[in-house]
């Protein structure tokens, strides 16, 4: 087995505004990410895509359809052709301003300021594998240039695009995403790239499963806690950090429990 890093000393649960305050904004915006940071959240995640200029940018999807954007593959787009994209009025015409962000005006903007969970949105098709390795060589990138090791994590559902992270710069630290607990968790983790962290659905959360992997010197994050049941049921499992749509009232709900 790849050594693993130890566990930090348990202190308060992380909590992290998944893609910033996506319940009260446009996800995967500055001022989603603003309002996060506002609102009291520890972290941010957020999704990466790469351009067909190279350019990381900030977008859940493949394309920009359901925000008014068109069809065409990011991966397709030129940044010029993405810097006039309204981003905010599909979720609100006050949100009219709000554009694309790229990974550099990000690192800029929030690292200073917060940890940043950067997740890798793997492409598909004949081409998927080279603009996989390009995203992931770009972010490496970006983050060196700005410094930021310390202040971001690499997530991604796709075990393969972490371990090129990590071929490609070890120092970062790689949090897997995943819908359901492995089965035999040991030779599972075994076959992995060196983890930081499992970020899990949490529906599929358990408290042996967190022990589990606190044992093996992985934290445990789970997403997406959006009420009172799912926030409180996540806390007694023994995670280590919470994504939630509506970080500030997390943050206000974890406050009342005294944590």
């Amino acid at each position: 087995m790849s050594p693993r890093r130890s566990r930090p000393g348990v202190g308060a649960v992380m909590i992290v505004g998944h893609r910033g305050d996506s319940a009260g904004h446009p996800e995967n915006t500055a001022v989603a990410f603003d309002a996060a940071l506002a609102g009291g959240a520890d972290a941010i995640e957020l999704d990466l895509r790469l351009t067909a200029d190279g350019t990381v940018v900030v977008c859940h999807d493949a394309n920009l359809a359901r925000f008014g954007g068109g069809r065409r593959p990011l991966s397709r787009r030129m940044l010029d052709d993405l810097r006039d994209v309204d981003m905010g009025t599909w979720f609100s015409p006050r949100f009219s301003s709000e554009r694309l962000v790229t990974l550099d005006e990000l690192l800029r903007r929030y690292a200073p300021r917060a940890t940043l969970l950067l997740e890798l949105k793997g492409s598909t098709g004949p081409f998927g594998e080279r603009v996989n390795r390009k995203l992931c060589l770009a972010t490496v990138e970006a983050v060196a240039k700005a410094e930021a090791h310390q202040r971001v994590m690499v997530l991604c559902f796709n075990a393969s695009l972490l371990a090129e992270v990590a071929r490609l710069d070890p120092r970062l630290r790689l949090v897997l995403n995943r819908m359901r607990q492995p089965a035999r968790f040991d030779s599972w983790l075994a076959r992995q790239p060196p983890l930081h962290a499992i970020d899990i659905d949490r529906k599929r959360l358990t408290r042996p499963f967190v022990e589990s992997c606190h044992r093996s010197g992985l934290r445990v994050f789970t997403w997406s806690c959006n009420d009172a049941s799912a926030a409180d049921r996540a806390l007694a499992s023994g995670v280590d950090g919470i994504l939630s749509d509506r970080p500030a009232w997390l943050v206000s709900h974890l406050r009342l429990r005294g944590r």
